[in-house]
């Protein structure tokens, strides 16, 4: 009979949990686009950006995908296949927000 143990280490668990929240940024700005993105695109996004439903924004991915700010913020606003539309939910200073937030703090 042979008996075998398998181990896993704190980082490979900790790797495949993205339900970590990131620290509230100090800049009021981004603090207020964290809290519109937990709100309304952590669920598809994850809470950190990593990714679910929706495809991964965090380690800079969002403004690598989105060269130009122009074309995510339309993205927002307008959706796309499974992105529902945010047009009549957000201002400008809260797209902004979010926005600058997935680019910049994810």
């Amino acid at each position: 009979m042979v008996t075998v143990v398998v181990v896993l280490g704190a980082g490979g668990v900790a790797a495949c949990a993205s339900t970590e929240t990131p620290a509230a940024p100090t800049d009021p700005v981004l603090a207020q686009g964290q809290q519109i993105y937990l709100a309304n695109c952590a669920s598809c996004h994850g809470r950190s950006g990593g990714g679910g439903l929706g495809p991964k924004l965090s380690d800079g991915l969002a403004a690598t995908r989105y060269g130009n700010i122009a074309d995510q913020e339309a993205l927002i606003l307008n959706g796309r296949g499974s992105m529902p539309a945010f047009k009549s939910r957000f201002t400008s200073e809260q797209l902004d927000a979010v926005v600058r937030f997935t680019r910049e703090a994810l």
